[in-house]
C-alpha cells in the first residue's frame, strides 16, 4: 500500500498537458509520452521515498508525500529534458 501511494504522487509531480502554455513543441509530441511521463513520475515516487526513508523516517504522510511528489517531478523532468537535447539539430 505504501508503493502505490508513492507512486501516485509520484505520478501528480509530472507535467500535466495543461502545463504547457507557452510556445508548443513543432511537431507536438506523440500522445504516448504523456503516459511514459506518468509512467516515469510513478517510478520517481517510489524511488525516491525508498532513498530518503532513512531521512524522514516516520515523519508523517504529508512528509512521504511531498518527497514522492518532488521526486515524480525531478525524473520526469530530468528524462524530459534528456530527450529534448537529444531532438536538437546541430548547424551545419
Amino acid at each position: 500500500m505504501g508503493y502505490a501511494f508513492l507512486a501516485m504522487m509520484g505520478w501528480c509531480g509530472t507535467k500535466w498537458p495543461g502545463w504547457w502554455r507557452g510556445p508548443h513543441p513543432v511537431p507536438d509530441p506523440e500522445p504516448w509520452w504523456d503516459l511514459a511521463y506518468g509512467i516515469l513520475g510513478a517510478i520517481g515516487g517510489i524511488a525516491s521515498g525508498e532513498i530518503f526513508r532513512p531521512v524522514i523516517g516516520e515523519a508523517g504522510v504529508m512528509t512521504t508525500a511531498l518527497t514522492a511528489f518532488f521526486g515524480g517531478t525531478f525524473v520526469a523532468s530530468a528524462v524530459g529534458a534528456v530527450m529534448a537535447l537529444g531532438g536538437r539539430k546541430t548547424a551545419g
